[in-house]
Protein backbone atom coordinates (compact mmCIF):
# COMPACT_ATOMS: atom_id res chain seq x y z
CA UNK A 1 0.00 0.00 0.00
CA UNK A 2 1.59 3.26 -1.11
CA UNK A 3 1.38 6.33 1.07
CA UNK A 4 -0.51 9.15 -0.68
CA UNK A 5 2.22 11.23 -2.35
CA UNK A 6 2.91 14.84 -1.60
CA UNK A 7 1.12 16.98 -4.15
CA UNK A 8 -1.48 14.32 -4.95
CA UNK A 9 -4.19 16.98 -4.95
CA UNK A 10 -2.19 19.53 -6.92
CA UNK A 11 -3.75 20.87 -10.13
CA UNK A 12 -3.28 18.70 -13.22
CA UNK A 13 -0.46 19.75 -15.55
CA UNK A 14 -2.27 20.45 -18.82
CA UNK A 15 0.73 21.46 -20.90
CA UNK A 16 1.55 17.86 -21.88
CA UNK A 17 -0.53 15.50 -24.06
CA UNK A 18 -2.89 13.02 -22.48
CA UNK A 19 -1.40 9.88 -20.92
CA UNK A 20 -3.04 6.57 -21.78
CA UNK A 21 -2.60 3.77 -19.26
CA UNK A 22 -3.09 0.19 -20.45
CA UNK A 23 -3.76 -2.34 -17.72
CA UNK A 24 -3.17 -6.07 -18.02
CA UNK A 25 -3.35 -9.22 -15.95
CA UNK A 26 0.43 -9.46 -16.38
CA UNK A 27 3.05 -7.56 -18.34
CA UNK A 28 6.33 -9.41 -18.90
CA UNK A 29 8.58 -6.44 -19.60
CA UNK A 30 11.84 -8.25 -20.58
CA UNK A 31 13.56 -5.64 -18.41
CA UNK A 32 15.27 -7.42 -15.47
CA UNK A 33 15.03 -4.29 -13.32
CA UNK A 34 11.23 -4.61 -13.33
CA UNK A 35 10.37 -7.92 -14.97
CA UNK A 36 6.62 -7.88 -14.23
CA UNK A 37 4.00 -5.16 -14.13
CA UNK A 38 0.25 -4.71 -14.48
CA UNK A 39 0.08 -1.28 -16.10
CA UNK A 40 1.98 0.76 -18.69
CA UNK A 41 1.51 4.49 -19.19
CA UNK A 42 2.06 5.88 -22.71
CA UNK A 43 2.33 9.39 -24.13
CA UNK A 44 3.43 10.70 -27.52
CA UNK A 45 4.18 7.17 -28.69
CA UNK A 46 6.57 6.42 -25.81
CA UNK A 47 6.34 4.67 -22.47
CA UNK A 48 6.09 7.07 -19.55
CA UNK A 49 6.20 4.52 -16.77
CA UNK A 50 5.69 0.81 -16.13
CA UNK A 51 4.35 -0.63 -12.90
CA UNK A 52 0.86 -0.59 -11.41
CA UNK A 53 -1.89 2.01 -11.17
CA UNK A 54 -0.80 2.56 -7.58
CA UNK A 55 2.90 2.98 -8.30
CA UNK A 56 2.14 5.44 -11.12
CA UNK A 57 0.32 7.87 -8.88
CA UNK A 58 3.09 10.51 -8.93
CA UNK A 59 2.53 10.75 -12.70
CA UNK A 60 -1.19 10.24 -12.80
CA UNK A 61 -1.96 12.68 -9.97
CA UNK A 62 -0.26 15.45 -11.94
CA UNK A 63 -1.23 14.72 -15.56
CA UNK A 64 -4.40 14.29 -17.51
CA UNK A 65 -4.82 10.60 -18.24
CA UNK A 66 -7.22 7.87 -19.27
CA UNK A 67 -7.13 4.26 -18.16
CA UNK A 68 -7.79 1.73 -20.96
CA UNK A 69 -8.88 -1.58 -19.42
CA UNK A 70 -9.63 -3.55 -22.60
CA UNK A 71 -6.60 -5.80 -21.92
CA UNK A 72 -7.13 -6.08 -18.16
CA UNK A 73 -7.61 -9.86 -18.26
CA UNK A 74 -4.86 -10.49 -20.83
CA UNK A 75 -1.07 -10.72 -20.95
CA UNK A 76 1.30 -8.22 -22.58
CA UNK A 77 4.83 -8.57 -23.88
CA UNK A 78 7.10 -6.07 -25.58
CA UNK A 79 6.20 -5.86 -29.25
CA UNK A 80 7.57 -8.98 -30.91
CA UNK A 81 10.47 -8.46 -33.32
CA UNK A 82 11.39 -10.46 -36.40
CA UNK A 83 14.94 -9.25 -37.15
CA UNK A 84 15.34 -11.03 -40.50
CA UNK A 85 12.47 -10.86 -43.00
CA UNK A 86 12.50 -10.45 -46.80
CA UNK A 87 9.38 -8.56 -47.92
CA UNK A 88 10.70 -8.25 -51.49
CA UNK A 89 11.60 -11.92 -51.82
CA UNK A 90 8.32 -12.92 -50.19
CA UNK A 91 6.35 -10.81 -52.62
CA UNK A 92 8.01 -12.59 -55.56
CA UNK A 93 7.23 -16.01 -54.13
CA UNK A 94 3.69 -15.14 -53.08
CA UNK A 95 2.97 -14.42 -56.75
CA UNK A 96 3.74 -18.07 -57.61
CA UNK A 97 1.92 -21.38 -57.22
CA UNK A 98 3.07 -23.09 -54.00
CA UNK A 99 3.75 -26.84 -53.75
CA UNK A 100 5.56 -27.24 -50.44
CA UNK A 101 6.57 -30.17 -48.22
CA UNK A 102 4.85 -28.55 -45.23
CA UNK A 103 1.47 -26.88 -44.75
CA UNK A 104 1.22 -23.08 -44.83
CA UNK A 105 -1.39 -20.58 -43.76
CA UNK A 106 -1.13 -17.45 -45.89
CA UNK A 107 -3.43 -14.45 -46.40
CA UNK A 108 -4.53 -15.94 -49.73
CA UNK A 109 -5.48 -19.27 -48.12
CA UNK A 110 -4.13 -22.52 -46.74
CA UNK A 111 -1.73 -24.86 -48.53
CA UNK A 112 -1.60 -28.58 -47.80
CA UNK A 113 1.70 -30.45 -47.52
CA UNK A 114 3.00 -32.38 -50.53
CA UNK A 115 5.36 -35.03 -49.15
CA UNK A 116 6.33 -37.47 -51.92
CA UNK A 117 7.61 -37.53 -55.48
CA UNK A 118 4.34 -38.99 -56.76
CA UNK A 119 2.25 -36.34 -54.98
CA UNK A 120 4.53 -33.59 -56.24
CA UNK A 121 4.42 -34.64 -59.89
CA UNK A 122 0.65 -35.12 -59.69
CA UNK A 123 0.17 -31.63 -58.27
CA UNK A 124 2.59 -30.12 -60.79
CA UNK A 125 0.78 -31.81 -63.68
CA UNK A 126 -2.53 -30.46 -62.38
CA UNK A 127 -1.12 -26.92 -62.27
CA UNK A 128 0.19 -27.26 -65.80
CA UNK A 129 -3.28 -28.29 -66.95
CA UNK A 130 -5.03 -25.56 -64.93
CA UNK A 131 -2.72 -22.80 -66.23
CA UNK A 132 -1.95 -23.62 -69.87
CA UNK A 133 -0.66 -20.22 -70.99
CA UNK A 134 2.69 -18.52 -70.38
CA UNK A 135 5.53 -19.53 -68.08
CA UNK A 136 4.56 -21.67 -65.08
CA UNK A 137 6.57 -20.96 -61.92
CA UNK A 138 6.07 -22.89 -58.69
CA UNK A 139 7.67 -22.45 -55.27
CA UNK A 140 8.50 -25.10 -52.69
CA UNK A 141 10.29 -27.94 -54.47
CA UNK A 142 12.50 -29.85 -52.02
CA UNK A 143 14.20 -33.07 -53.09
CA UNK A 144 14.22 -34.45 -49.54
CA UNK A 145 10.48 -34.97 -49.95
CA UNK A 146 9.83 -34.56 -53.65
CA UNK A 147 12.70 -36.62 -55.07
CA UNK A 148 14.92 -35.55 -57.92
CA UNK A 149 13.12 -33.70 -60.72
CA UNK A 150 15.33 -32.90 -63.70
CA UNK A 151 15.14 -31.04 -66.99
CA UNK A 152 14.11 -34.28 -68.72
CA UNK A 153 11.30 -34.90 -66.20
CA UNK A 154 9.94 -31.40 -66.72
CA UNK A 155 10.20 -31.66 -70.50
CA UNK A 156 8.12 -34.84 -70.29
CA UNK A 157 5.41 -32.93 -68.42
CA UNK A 158 5.45 -29.84 -70.66
CA UNK A 159 8.04 -28.97 -73.29
CA UNK A 160 6.02 -26.23 -74.94
CA UNK A 161 6.61 -23.34 -72.51
CA UNK A 162 8.90 -22.47 -69.57
CA UNK A 163 8.34 -24.49 -66.40
CA UNK A 164 10.40 -23.39 -63.38
CA UNK A 165 10.52 -25.05 -59.98
CA UNK A 166 11.76 -22.50 -57.45
CA UNK A 167 13.35 -24.54 -54.71
CA UNK A 168 12.10 -24.28 -51.13
CA UNK A 169 15.32 -22.45 -50.17
CA UNK A 170 14.96 -19.66 -52.81
CA UNK A 171 18.59 -20.37 -53.69
CA UNK A 172 17.92 -22.86 -56.51
CA UNK A 173 15.83 -23.33 -59.67
CA UNK A 174 14.95 -26.47 -61.64
CA UNK A 175 14.03 -25.79 -65.27
CA UNK A 176 12.77 -27.47 -68.41
CA UNK A 177 14.51 -26.79 -71.73
CA UNK A 178 12.16 -23.96 -72.62
CA UNK A 179 12.85 -22.28 -69.26
CA UNK A 180 16.62 -22.60 -69.73
CA UNK A 181 16.26 -20.80 -73.04
CA UNK A 182 13.97 -18.17 -71.50
CA UNK A 183 16.46 -17.49 -68.69
CA UNK A 184 19.43 -17.43 -71.12
CA UNK A 185 20.96 -20.19 -69.00
CA UNK A 186 22.97 -21.71 -71.85
CA UNK A 187 24.88 -18.42 -72.14
CA UNK A 188 25.28 -18.12 -68.38
CA UNK A 189 26.63 -21.65 -68.13
CA UNK A 190 29.69 -20.60 -70.14
CA UNK A 191 31.06 -18.74 -67.10
CA UNK A 192 28.96 -19.72 -64.06
CA UNK A 193 29.75 -23.12 -62.50
CA UNK A 194 26.42 -22.99 -60.65
CA UNK A 195 24.41 -23.49 -63.85
CA UNK A 196 24.00 -27.13 -64.90
CA UNK A 197 22.04 -27.20 -68.14
CA UNK A 198 22.10 -31.01 -68.34
CA UNK A 199 19.92 -31.34 -65.24
CA UNK A 200 18.25 -27.93 -65.60
CA UNK A 201 19.60 -26.75 -62.24
CA UNK A 202 20.57 -23.13 -61.46
CA UNK A 203 21.74 -22.51 -57.91
CA UNK A 204 23.27 -19.67 -55.86
CA UNK A 205 24.93 -17.34 -58.44
CA UNK A 206 23.15 -19.28 -61.19
CA UNK A 207 19.80 -18.50 -59.57
CA UNK A 208 20.81 -14.82 -59.45
CA UNK A 209 21.46 -15.02 -63.20
CA UNK A 210 17.89 -16.26 -63.64
CA UNK A 211 16.51 -13.36 -61.60
CA UNK A 212 17.23 -10.98 -64.50
CA UNK A 213 14.33 -12.54 -66.41
CA UNK A 214 12.16 -13.81 -63.57
CA UNK A 215 11.83 -10.55 -61.63
CA UNK A 216 10.23 -8.46 -64.42
CA UNK A 217 7.83 -11.32 -65.10
CA UNK A 218 6.70 -11.62 -61.46
CA UNK A 219 6.40 -8.02 -60.29
CA UNK A 220 3.90 -6.62 -62.79
CA UNK A 221 0.19 -5.95 -62.46
CA UNK A 222 0.34 -4.82 -58.85
CA UNK A 223 1.39 -8.29 -57.68
CA UNK A 224 4.52 -7.03 -55.97
CA UNK A 225 2.65 -4.41 -53.95
CA UNK A 226 -0.01 -6.94 -52.98
CA UNK A 227 2.65 -9.36 -51.76
CA UNK A 228 4.24 -6.76 -49.50
CA UNK A 229 0.80 -5.93 -48.10
CA UNK A 230 0.35 -9.60 -47.29
CA UNK A 231 3.68 -9.60 -45.42
CA UNK A 232 2.45 -6.64 -43.34
CA UNK A 233 -0.76 -8.49 -42.51
CA UNK A 234 1.13 -11.61 -41.44
CA UNK A 235 3.18 -9.46 -39.05
CA UNK A 236 0.08 -7.95 -37.46
CA UNK A 237 -1.67 -11.31 -37.19
CA UNK A 238 1.26 -12.86 -35.30
CA UNK A 239 1.99 -9.95 -32.99
CA UNK A 240 5.07 -8.52 -34.72
CA UNK A 241 5.54 -4.78 -34.27
CA UNK A 242 9.04 -4.44 -35.80
CA UNK A 243 10.79 -6.23 -38.65
CA UNK A 244 14.19 -5.82 -40.24
CA UNK A 245 14.50 -6.37 -43.97
CA UNK A 246 17.81 -8.19 -43.80
CA UNK A 247 19.04 -7.38 -47.28
CA UNK A 248 16.76 -5.09 -49.25
CA UNK A 249 17.54 -4.97 -52.95
CA UNK A 250 17.01 -8.68 -53.69
CA UNK A 251 14.43 -7.72 -56.33
CA UNK A 252 15.03 -4.07 -57.27
CA UNK A 253 16.20 -1.29 -54.98
CA UNK A 254 13.84 1.47 -56.11
CA UNK A 255 10.82 -0.82 -56.46
CA UNK A 256 11.36 -2.28 -52.99
CA UNK A 257 11.89 1.08 -51.33
CA UNK A 258 8.86 2.63 -53.04
CA UNK A 259 6.64 -0.31 -52.12
CA UNK A 260 7.82 -0.62 -48.53
CA UNK A 261 7.27 3.11 -48.08
CA UNK A 262 3.78 2.81 -49.59
CA UNK A 263 2.78 -0.18 -47.43
CA UNK A 264 4.54 0.56 -44.13
CA UNK A 265 5.41 4.26 -44.23
CA UNK A 266 2.51 5.77 -42.30
CA UNK A 267 2.96 8.55 -39.76
CA UNK A 268 1.20 6.15 -37.39
CA UNK A 269 2.71 2.79 -38.37
CA UNK A 270 1.13 -0.61 -37.86
CA UNK A 271 4.56 -2.26 -38.19
CA UNK A 272 7.97 -0.60 -37.98
CA UNK A 273 10.50 -1.51 -40.68
CA UNK A 274 14.28 -1.18 -40.50
CA UNK A 275 16.37 -1.80 -43.60
CA UNK A 276 19.87 -3.12 -44.21
CA UNK A 277 21.31 -3.46 -47.69
CA UNK A 278 22.22 -6.62 -49.56
CA UNK A 279 25.78 -5.62 -50.42
CA UNK A 280 26.44 -8.08 -53.29
CA UNK A 281 23.22 -6.95 -54.98
CA UNK A 282 24.05 -3.28 -54.30
CA UNK A 283 27.47 -3.74 -55.85
CA UNK A 284 25.86 -5.13 -58.99
CA UNK A 285 23.32 -2.28 -59.11
CA UNK A 286 25.51 0.71 -58.22
CA UNK A 287 29.11 -0.30 -58.83
CA UNK A 288 31.87 1.59 -57.06
CA UNK A 289 29.49 4.29 -55.82
CA UNK A 290 27.30 1.90 -53.86
CA UNK A 291 28.14 3.20 -50.37
CA UNK A 292 27.29 6.77 -51.37
CA UNK A 293 24.06 5.58 -53.00
CA UNK A 294 22.98 3.62 -49.94
CA UNK A 295 23.73 6.56 -47.70
CA UNK A 296 21.57 8.70 -49.98
CA UNK A 297 18.75 6.22 -49.42
CA UNK A 298 19.14 6.59 -45.66
CA UNK A 299 19.27 10.39 -45.84
CA UNK A 300 16.41 10.92 -48.28
CA UNK A 301 13.94 8.07 -47.86
CA UNK A 302 13.41 7.62 -44.14
CA UNK A 303 9.92 8.01 -42.72
CA UNK A 304 8.47 7.68 -39.26
CA UNK A 305 7.92 3.97 -39.86
CA UNK A 306 10.66 3.01 -42.36
CA UNK A 307 14.25 3.62 -41.32
CA UNK A 308 17.71 2.51 -42.39
CA UNK A 309 20.19 0.64 -40.23
CA UNK A 310 23.86 1.46 -40.57
CA UNK A 311 24.36 -2.18 -41.32
CA UNK A 312 25.59 -4.27 -44.25
CA UNK A 313 24.57 -7.80 -45.24
CA UNK A 314 27.06 -10.30 -46.68
CA UNK A 315 26.94 -14.00 -47.59
CA UNK A 316 29.34 -16.79 -46.82
CA UNK A 317 28.20 -20.28 -47.84
CA UNK A 318 25.10 -21.71 -49.47
CA UNK A 319 21.62 -22.60 -48.30
CA UNK A 320 20.76 -24.83 -45.35
CA UNK A 321 17.47 -25.95 -46.88
CA UNK A 322 19.06 -26.81 -50.25
CA UNK A 323 21.99 -28.64 -48.57
CA UNK A 324 24.41 -26.18 -50.16
CA UNK A 325 26.01 -25.06 -46.91
CA UNK A 326 29.73 -25.70 -46.65
CA UNK A 327 30.56 -28.44 -44.17
CA UNK A 328 33.88 -29.39 -42.65
CA UNK A 329 34.88 -33.00 -42.07
CA UNK A 330 33.14 -35.46 -42.25
CA UNK A 331 30.90 -33.57 -44.68
CA UNK A 332 27.56 -34.83 -45.98
CA UNK A 333 26.58 -38.48 -45.70
CA UNK A 334 26.21 -38.81 -49.48
CA UNK A 335 29.52 -37.05 -50.16
CA UNK A 336 28.14 -34.09 -52.12
CA UNK A 337 29.72 -30.67 -51.58
CA UNK A 338 28.17 -27.33 -50.72
CA UNK A 339 28.77 -24.01 -52.43
CA UNK A 340 30.46 -20.77 -51.51
CA UNK A 341 28.48 -17.61 -52.17
CA UNK A 342 31.61 -15.69 -51.18
CA UNK A 343 34.88 -17.52 -50.68
CA UNK A 344 36.66 -16.86 -47.35
CA UNK A 345 39.08 -14.52 -49.12
CA UNK A 346 36.29 -12.63 -50.87
CA UNK A 347 34.29 -12.25 -47.66
CA UNK A 348 37.06 -10.46 -45.79
CA UNK A 349 37.83 -8.23 -48.77
CA UNK A 350 34.17 -7.28 -49.32
CA UNK A 351 33.45 -6.54 -45.66
CA UNK A 352 36.59 -4.45 -45.04
CA UNK A 353 35.43 -1.05 -46.39
CA UNK A 354 32.11 -1.37 -44.58
CA UNK A 355 33.77 -2.33 -41.31
CA UNK A 356 36.14 0.61 -41.71
CA UNK A 357 33.16 2.93 -42.33
CA UNK A 358 31.63 1.74 -39.02
CA UNK A 359 28.83 -0.28 -40.55
CA UNK A 360 27.58 -3.21 -38.50
CA UNK A 361 28.47 -6.45 -40.27
CA UNK A 362 25.81 -9.15 -40.79
CA UNK A 363 26.73 -12.42 -42.49
CA UNK A 364 24.51 -15.20 -43.82
CA UNK A 365 26.18 -18.51 -42.92
CA UNK A 366 24.93 -22.06 -42.49
CA UNK A 367 27.63 -24.75 -42.37
CA UNK A 368 30.53 -25.09 -39.96
CA UNK A 369 33.05 -24.40 -42.74
CA UNK A 370 31.05 -21.26 -43.49
CA UNK A 371 31.13 -20.28 -39.82
CA UNK A 372 34.92 -20.66 -39.83
CA UNK A 373 35.09 -18.34 -42.83
CA UNK A 374 33.01 -15.73 -41.02
CA UNK A 375 35.01 -15.93 -37.80
CA UNK A 376 38.28 -15.68 -39.73
CA UNK A 377 36.98 -12.53 -41.44
CA UNK A 378 35.80 -10.97 -38.17
CA UNK A 379 39.11 -11.80 -36.49
CA UNK A 380 41.16 -10.31 -39.34
CA UNK A 381 39.12 -7.10 -39.50
CA UNK A 382 39.18 -6.57 -35.74
CA UNK A 383 42.95 -7.03 -35.67
CA UNK A 384 43.25 -4.37 -38.39
CA UNK A 385 40.85 -1.99 -36.67
CA UNK A 386 39.92 -2.96 -33.10
CA UNK A 387 36.49 -1.93 -31.91
CA UNK A 388 34.34 -2.56 -28.86
CA UNK A 389 30.63 -3.33 -29.16
CA UNK A 390 30.75 -4.01 -32.90
CA UNK A 391 27.67 -6.32 -32.71
CA UNK A 392 28.61 -8.44 -35.70
CA UNK A 393 25.81 -10.95 -36.30
CA UNK A 394 25.97 -14.40 -37.88
CA UNK A 395 22.59 -15.14 -39.43
CA UNK A 396 21.12 -18.68 -39.49
CA UNK A 397 24.10 -20.47 -37.84
CA UNK A 398 22.86 -23.86 -38.98
CA UNK A 399 25.77 -26.21 -38.19
CA UNK A 400 28.60 -25.27 -35.84
CA UNK A 401 31.08 -26.71 -33.36
CA UNK A 402 31.68 -26.03 -29.69
CA UNK A 403 35.08 -24.56 -30.57
CA UNK A 404 33.36 -22.10 -32.91
CA UNK A 405 30.92 -21.06 -30.18
CA UNK A 406 33.81 -20.29 -27.83
CA UNK A 407 35.68 -18.40 -30.54
CA UNK A 408 32.60 -16.42 -31.58
CA UNK A 409 31.99 -15.45 -27.96
CA UNK A 410 35.59 -14.31 -27.56
CA UNK A 411 35.27 -12.17 -30.71
CA UNK A 412 32.05 -10.52 -29.47
CA UNK A 413 29.90 -12.04 -32.23
CA UNK A 414 26.14 -12.52 -31.86
CA UNK A 415 24.03 -15.38 -33.20
CA UNK A 416 20.70 -15.01 -34.97
CA UNK A 417 19.15 -18.41 -35.58
CA UNK A 418 16.30 -19.51 -37.77
CA UNK A 419 13.58 -20.76 -35.44
CA UNK A 420 12.19 -23.09 -38.11
CA UNK A 421 15.17 -25.03 -39.48
CA UNK A 422 15.31 -27.69 -36.80
CA UNK A 423 11.55 -28.23 -36.58
CA UNK A 424 10.99 -28.58 -40.32
CA UNK A 425 14.19 -30.20 -41.53
CA UNK A 426 15.66 -31.94 -38.48
CA UNK A 427 14.29 -35.44 -39.23
CA UNK A 428 15.50 -35.38 -42.83
CA UNK A 429 18.92 -34.07 -41.87
CA UNK A 430 19.36 -36.91 -39.39
CA UNK A 431 18.46 -39.54 -41.93
CA UNK A 432 19.81 -38.17 -45.21
CA UNK A 433 22.53 -35.56 -44.79
CA UNK A 434 24.20 -35.26 -41.38
CA UNK A 435 23.49 -38.16 -39.04
CA UNK A 436 22.21 -37.86 -35.49
CA UNK A 437 25.09 -36.11 -33.70
CA UNK A 438 25.49 -33.10 -35.98
CA UNK A 439 21.76 -32.80 -36.70
CA UNK A 440 21.22 -32.62 -32.93
CA UNK A 441 23.38 -29.50 -32.86
CA UNK A 442 21.46 -27.59 -35.57
CA UNK A 443 21.18 -24.00 -34.25
CA UNK A 444 23.44 -24.50 -31.25
CA UNK A 445 21.72 -21.72 -29.28
CA UNK A 446 21.92 -23.18 -25.78
CA UNK A 447 25.71 -23.31 -25.94
CA UNK A 448 25.80 -19.78 -27.33
CA UNK A 449 23.79 -18.43 -24.39
CA UNK A 450 25.95 -20.31 -21.89
CA UNK A 451 28.99 -18.70 -23.52
CA UNK A 452 27.46 -15.28 -22.85
CA UNK A 453 26.48 -14.53 -26.44
CA UNK A 454 23.45 -12.62 -27.62
CA UNK A 455 20.99 -15.02 -29.28
CA UNK A 456 18.06 -13.82 -31.36
CA UNK A 457 15.63 -15.80 -33.51
CA UNK A 458 14.19 -14.91 -36.91
CA UNK A 459 11.89 -16.36 -39.55
CA UNK A 460 13.81 -15.45 -42.71
CA UNK A 461 10.31 -15.27 -44.20
CA UNK A 462 9.42 -16.73 -46.65
CA UNK A 463 11.90 -19.46 -45.63
CA UNK A 464 9.95 -19.90 -42.40
CA UNK A 465 6.63 -18.47 -41.23
CA UNK A 466 6.42 -15.10 -39.52
CA UNK A 467 5.50 -16.52 -36.13
CA UNK A 468 7.77 -15.56 -33.22
CA UNK A 469 5.66 -17.44 -30.67
CA UNK A 470 6.11 -20.67 -32.61
CA UNK A 471 9.82 -19.89 -32.83
CA UNK A 472 9.84 -19.67 -29.02
CA UNK A 473 8.35 -23.16 -28.83
CA UNK A 474 10.81 -24.46 -31.42
CA UNK A 475 13.86 -23.13 -29.58
CA UNK A 476 12.61 -24.08 -26.11
CA UNK A 477 11.67 -27.66 -27.06
CA UNK A 478 13.83 -28.48 -30.13
CA UNK A 479 11.15 -30.90 -31.32
CA UNK A 480 10.98 -31.85 -35.00
CA UNK A 481 7.84 -32.38 -37.06
CA UNK A 482 8.32 -36.10 -36.49
CA UNK A 483 8.40 -35.66 -32.71
CA UNK A 484 12.15 -36.16 -32.29
CA UNK A 485 13.87 -33.99 -29.68
CA UNK A 486 17.24 -32.99 -31.07
CA UNK A 487 19.91 -31.76 -28.66
CA UNK A 488 17.82 -31.12 -25.53
CA UNK A 489 20.87 -29.53 -23.87
CA UNK A 490 20.73 -26.88 -26.61
CA UNK A 491 17.21 -25.77 -25.65
CA UNK A 492 16.64 -22.20 -24.57
CA UNK A 493 14.53 -21.58 -21.50
CA UNK A 494 11.15 -19.97 -22.11
CA UNK A 495 12.59 -16.71 -20.78
CA UNK A 496 15.61 -16.90 -23.08
CA UNK A 497 13.46 -17.79 -26.09
CA UNK A 498 11.14 -14.84 -25.44
CA UNK A 499 14.17 -12.58 -25.08
CA UNK A 500 15.34 -13.89 -28.47
CA UNK A 501 12.25 -12.38 -30.15
CA UNK A 502 12.24 -9.19 -28.08
CA UNK A 503 15.21 -7.59 -26.33
CA UNK A 504 18.00 -9.69 -27.89
CA UNK A 505 16.60 -9.11 -31.38
CA UNK A 506 16.50 -5.39 -30.60
CA UNK A 507 20.08 -5.41 -29.32
CA UNK A 508 21.37 -7.13 -32.46
CA UNK A 509 19.74 -4.41 -34.55
CA UNK A 510 21.30 -1.75 -32.32
CA UNK A 511 17.79 -0.65 -31.30
CA UNK A 512 17.62 -1.83 -27.68
CA UNK A 513 17.34 1.79 -26.49
CA UNK A 514 14.06 2.05 -28.43
CA UNK A 515 12.36 -1.35 -28.55
CA UNK A 516 12.58 -4.87 -27.15
CA UNK A 517 11.38 -4.24 -23.60
CA UNK A 518 8.60 -2.31 -21.93
CA UNK A 519 10.43 0.47 -20.10
CA UNK A 520 10.16 4.22 -19.66
CA UNK A 521 11.39 6.23 -22.62
CA UNK A 522 11.05 3.42 -25.17
CA UNK A 523 8.54 3.17 -27.97
CA UNK A 524 5.16 2.12 -26.60
CA UNK A 525 5.09 -1.12 -28.63
CA UNK A 526 3.40 -4.14 -27.07
CA UNK A 527 1.91 -7.47 -28.07
CA UNK A 528 -1.23 -8.64 -26.30
CA UNK A 529 -1.72 -12.37 -25.77
CA UNK A 530 -4.68 -14.48 -24.69
CA UNK A 531 -2.54 -16.58 -22.34
CA UNK A 532 0.69 -16.32 -20.36
CA UNK A 533 3.70 -18.02 -22.04
CA UNK A 534 5.13 -18.86 -18.63
CA UNK A 535 1.95 -20.66 -17.57
CA UNK A 536 1.04 -22.68 -20.67
CA UNK A 537 4.42 -24.41 -20.97
CA UNK A 538 7.06 -24.03 -23.65
CA UNK A 539 5.46 -26.59 -25.98
CA UNK A 540 2.24 -24.56 -26.12
CA UNK A 541 3.56 -21.02 -26.55
CA UNK A 542 3.20 -21.29 -30.33
CA UNK A 543 -0.51 -21.90 -29.95
CA UNK A 544 -1.26 -18.75 -27.94
CA UNK A 545 -3.67 -16.41 -29.71
CA UNK A 546 -2.46 -12.90 -30.47
CA UNK A 547 -5.27 -10.57 -29.42
CA UNK A 548 -3.79 -7.23 -30.48
CA UNK A 549 -0.67 -5.21 -31.05
CA UNK A 550 0.06 -1.73 -29.76
CA UNK A 551 2.48 0.40 -31.78
CA UNK A 552 3.46 3.80 -30.48
CA UNK A 553 0.67 3.62 -27.90
CA UNK A 554 -1.98 3.03 -30.59
CA UNK A 555 -3.95 -0.22 -30.73
CA UNK A 556 -3.47 -1.70 -34.19
CA UNK A 557 -5.60 -4.82 -34.03
CA UNK A 558 -7.96 -6.58 -31.69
Amino acid sequence: QLVEPIGAHAPKLRCAPMITVFTAKQIHTMDPSMPQATAVACRDGRVVEVGSLESMRPWLDRHEHVVDERFADLVMLPGLIDPHVHPGMASLLLAMHWITPEPWTLPAGSIDATESNAQYLERLAALIAEHPDGPLITFGFQSLWHGEVTRADLDALDASRPVVLWQRSFHELRCNTSALEWLDAFEGAKWDPHIDTDTGRLYESGMVWGLRTLVPHLVGGGRFQQGVREVAQLCIDRGVTTIADAGYGIVDFDLELDTIDDVFGSSEPDVRVWLMANIPRARGAFGEGLMDRLEEHAAERETNAVKFLRAAKFFSDGSFIAQLMQLGSPGYIDGHEGAWISTPEQLTKMARPWRNADYQINIHTNGDAGVDSCLDAVDALLRERPRFDHRTVLHHFGISTQAQVRRAAALGVSIQANGYFLQMFGDAFVDRWLGFERASAITRVGSARRAGMSVAVHSDFPMGPIDPLQAVTNMATRTTRGGLVLGPSECLTTQEALEAVTIEAAAQLGLDSLIGSVASGKFADMTVLAADPFEVGAANVGGIDVVATVVGGRVVSG
